[in-house]
């Protein structure tokens, strides 16, 4: 006969066992209950529950709701008139003096904490107009991004599916953390509790309600640029499914025979209306985002340039103020990786479209030379090398990986010009100070 304490070891080995498969199964079932309760909502995947539901607590996007109540409205309403009242007032306190009175051109380069404030400006207007464009995100606009889910979705497994779901789970709970934590840092260094240079000198007219206000705007507006770019991330995602698919129907990795010029005719009828679902849903992708790609870019250079002129340019800085410092380096970082690679990777899944369009004619019709086959298989070739999947900014500059180097040299341009404009001003501040001892 065993020994009781073995038989208390078995007991609770087999208690944490049936614990844990019990947990697992419940999760199991929370998350097939929301996937399957929504199918009637307007998104595009649904896997991107967590995130809607992010915007639906911010107040910045009710797609998730079938109907959308006056009391959401309203709340919805008062976030952006706060966004916009709280980026008009930091824009004006850049460059004012904790009495009141305005720095000139020469002192506003010279005082890191200025720059700063700059920069808390820039993420503020960043947010609104990240906002701006969540409020219009979703409904009846999103149908050619829906239709490419419908086919992609249906060859992704229902662990896949719950993998992702846990995905954009976390992506949601890191945003939200990361802007809580810019909040936080914001307000305890208005109190002067743990930062100082985050903010600009405390204001006489400051109160613990200004401050307040302005740490939650700052929250949504780091909130809502996150969602955003991962939203952007995740209908790039759709594209991208989209077209590997369609390049694995033009060059089969296994075929038998070559088809009959009927069944050829008919199979680059098909790829057309693929690849022509596929160029609606860039198009859409392009219609809302166009201008988050141009703003993005507009605002991370400046802010980079700003941080590194701050870094290098104050006198005394202690660890906190570098953690601050590297904290908001890493925030712009992610926002332009996340705006930035989903688009290149389009870029270059086209590029393998148009390679794949040649090889369709070469490799799987080869053996008919049917001149039908020869004018269709013409027209969709052309059709794909007029019609690139490359997204734009704005028609400005299109997003492909050369648009890196510019990134980069940007930056280091006008962070050396910050830089030679501070050295020119401490050599007349040295100048001045000698003048004055010698007279």
């Amino acid at each position: 006969m065993p020994p009781p304490s073995s038989h208390s070891n078995i007991f609770h080995s087999t208690f944490k066992h049936t614990v844990k498969e019990t947990m697992a199964n419940a999760k199991k079932t929370m998350i097939a209950k929301i996937l399957s309760s929504r199918n009637k909502w307007a998104i595009c995947d649904r896997t991107l529950y967590p995130i809607y539901y992010l915007l639906l607590i911010l107040g910045l996007n009710q797609s998730i709701r079938p109907n959308n109540s006056l009391l959401f409205r309203i709340y919805s309403w008062l976030v952006f008139c706060l966004l916009l009242f709280t980026t008009l007032r930091k824009f004006n306190q850049v460059g004012v003096r904790p009495n009141g009175t305005r720095e000139n051109l020469q002192e506003f380069f010279a005082n890191p904490r200025s720059m700063i404030t700059l920069c808390n400006a820039l993420i503020m207007l960043s947010g609104l107009l990240a906002s701006l464009q969540l409020y219009t995100l979703g409904a009846k606009r999103l149908k050619p991004l829906k239709i490419l889910c419908q086919f992609s979705l249906n060859v992704r497994t229902k662990q896949a599916e719950r993998r992702q779901f846990m995905i954009n789970t976390f992506l949601a709970v890191f945003s939200g953390l990361l802007a809580l934590t810019m909040a936080a840092t914001y307000a305890m260094s208005k109190w002067g509790y743990i930062l100082y240079i985050v903010g600009t000198p405390n204001l006489d007219t400051e109160t613990i309600f200004c401050v307040l206000l302005d740490s939650y705007a700052l929250f949504v507006s780091r909130a809502a640029i996150s969602a955003l770019a991962i939203l952007f991330y995740q209908h790039c995602s759709v594209i991208r499914r989209s077209i590997k698919h369609l390049i694995n129907e033009m060059v089969p990795a296994e075929q038998d025979e070559c088809p009959l010029p009927e069944s050829s005719l008919q199979k680059i009828h098909d790829c057309q209306i693929s690849y022509q679902r596929i160029f609606n849903g860039k198009a859409v992708i392009e219609e809302y985002y166009s201008f988050v790609l141009f703003y993005s870019y507009g605002v991370c250079i400046p802010i980079f340039c700003f941080l590194m002129f701050v870094g290098m340019s104050a006198q005394s800085i202690c660890w906190s103020e570098v953690v601050s410092i590297v904290i908001w380096i890493v925030n712009a970082i992610l926002v332009l990786l996340l705006f930035s690679l989903p688009a290149f990777m389009i870029n270059e899944d086209g590029d393998r479209l148009v390679a794949s369009s040649f090889r369709m004619y070469h490799e799987t019709f080869h053996e008919e030379r049917d001149l039908t086959v020869l004018s269709q298989m013409t027209f969709f070739t052309f059709q794909i090398h007029s019609t690139k999947l490359t997204l734009s900014a704005c028609n400005y500059f299109y997003m492909d990986r050369s648009i890196l180097l510019s990134l980069f040299s940007a930056i280091l341009t006008y962070f050396l010009i910050l830089w030679e404009f501070d050295i020119k001003n401490n050599q007349s501040l040295q100048n001045i100070a000698n003048h004055t001892i010698h007279t």
